[in-house]
């Protein structure tokens, strides 16, 4: 598997690879469920969005990187 074909390919090369991508992914994760309010606006009218959809929406804004 490419990770041209994957879903989230232009967040994965954005954030400089599938680790960096994956690792964002856990931590930012890990402080949704703490209840760390998101940094983007969730899916107007939707109580149970995908988490992982509005982080990949934080990556794609630049509102989180890999320290």
């Amino acid at each position: 598997m490419t990770l041209v074909n994957t879903q989230y390919a232009e967040a994965i090369a954005k954030v400089g690879g599938y680790y960096n991508f994956v690792t964002i992914i856990n931590r930012r994760l890990k402080e949704l469920n703490n209840g760390i309010p998101p940094m983007v606006a969730p899916p107007a009218g939707e109580k149970n969005y995908d988490k992982i959809d509005l982080i990949v929406a934080e990556i794609e804004a630049d509102l989180l990187k890999l320290k």
